[in-house]
């Protein structure tokens, strides 16, 4: 494990105690309250906290001095709200309030560290993109029950009194009375009697109807986005619907557009990376153009010892394409204005009469003598399966070959050898 990993590795651990340990004192704290503990039945739970949260207050303040100094030095200067608030946070959670003889709701402050868990919690989903929408929900249960456990603890500062059994049996009580008010409509066996219970009611319950709105969007916006590519195959379908209504077009056509939009569906190819990689940098995009695309273009011989400057400039220029069975990618005769790189798929190069002469399979290329001659194809290529290809244009590559002049060179002397041995069975 390299020192990074292990550093990465260090902090998160350092995050999940602190976010265990705020979690606990936020749900301590509020029963310390309500049943009255004395400083000595917590005192060594005290000694744990204060210590943690006294450590946390000095990890912070180390890690936003080398943010701004040694890490990151071309980012603007924190803010001194933000960093006065944070330190406001760090040092008020971890003063021992309980040691001092202060009041019990002094201890209230520790309590503050949830900010420090919700900042935590979306660093989180920020790093974790693949499981984003999943750490959403499971973040919106913590919160939830983080709430309905305060709730219940109000609660029980308001009727206790009206609650039989021991302070579980009561806290129990209590916390069930609170989730069914916040998940529903009714209640059951736990009835306000006095203004201020009722008053307590009604904020129960204009939040229950808060967390029906968060969480029936939060689904609704979960599904949109958990499958892009399902969205996309079924919006093409509405748009089949209805240009069918108004253009005639066979039965065994519309199949073969429903079976295309399936397989791009299926294949998750609904969107086009080349949308995604236009939005970045183009050394962002360079740098994922080529980790998508080197594996198949080292297996081709005229890019075989060129440049890395040169083969960054090809992956950036490919272009995905995809052929549905039985079409055909170019046609014997036609005009040769593009090279194919074979990602996924079966093509057969054929003669006019239908003879096959070569089949091609993944990670296969063709067309390639077309970018340096003017030459017609001298067979045809069609997809036996779904192919998906990459495409590189003549007038692209020609581009690239003027801004790489010494690679031009060599690599049309690699193509005119090529040329020479190749038979004319194989020169499409």
């Amino acid at each position: 494990m390299t020192p990074v990993s292990l550093k990465a590795t260090g902090e998160t651990a350092w995050h999940l105690i602190m976010t265990l340990m705020a979690t606990l004192a936020a749900f301590y704290v509020p029963l310390h309250l309500v049943f009255d503990r004395t400083v000595g039945e917590i005192f060594g739970w005290e000694i744990l906290v204060t210590g943690l949260f006294g450590s946390d207050l000095v990890y912070q303040q180390i890690a936003l001095r080398r943010i701004q100094v040694d890490a990151l030095p071309h980012l603007r200067p924190v803010p001194a709200g933000y960093r006065g608030f944070w330190l406001a946070v760090d040092v008020l959670s971890a003063l021992p309030f309980g040691f001092l003889g202060a009041s019990p709701f002094w201890l209230g402050l520790r309590c503050l560290k949830l900010f420090r868990v919700a900042q935590t919690m979306h660093h989180w989903r920020q790093r974790v993109l693949k499981y984003s929408d999943l750490l959403k929900l499971a973040f919106f249960a913590f919160w939830l029950l983080l709430f309905a456990h305060g709730l219940a603890c109000g609660w029980l500062a308001l009727a206790s009194a009206w609650i039989p059994g021991d302070p579980l049996t009561q806290y129990l009580a209590a916390l069930h009375w609170v989730i069914e008010a916040l998940t529903s409509v009714g209640f059951g066996e736990i009835v306000p009697a006095t203004n201020g219970q009722r008053l307590y009611s009604i904020i129960i319950m204009l939040a229950g109807v808060g967390v029906y709105g968060y969480v029936i969007g939060s689904m609704a916006g979960i599904l949109a986005k958990r499958d892009p590519a399902k969205n996309q195959y079924f919006e093409h379908l509405d748009q089949l619907a209805a240009f069918v209504q108004y253009r005639h077009i066979p039965p065994a056509l519309q199949k073969r557009i429903r079976d295309y939009y399936a397989y791009i569906w299926k294949k998750r190819l609904g969107f086009d990376e080349t949308t995604f990689l236009s939005g970045l940098p183009r050394g962002l995009s360079s740098e994922i153009s080529l980790h998508l695309k080197r594996e198949i273009l080292d297996r081709i011989p005229l890019f075989k010892d060129v440049a890395g400057d040169f083969i960054e400039e090809v992956a950036l220029n490919l272009k995905p394409d995809v052929y549905t069975p039985g079409e055909y990618v170019f046609k014997e005769g036609r005009p040769a204005r593009r090279m194919y790189l074979v990602i996924k798929g079966v093509l057969e190069v054929v003669r006019r009469d239908g003879t096959v002469i070569n089949v091609l399979h993944d990670g296969d290329f063709f067309g390639e003598i077309a970018l340096f001659t003017e030459q017609p194809r001298t067979a045809g290529v069609r997809a036996v399966t779904y192919c998906d290809l990459y495409v590189l244009e003549k007038d692209v590559f020609l581009y690239l070959l003027e801004q790489f002049p010494d690679i031009g060179v060599h690599m049309k002397e690699i193509a005119r050898q090529r040329l020479e041995r190749d038979d004319q069975e194989k020169e499409f």
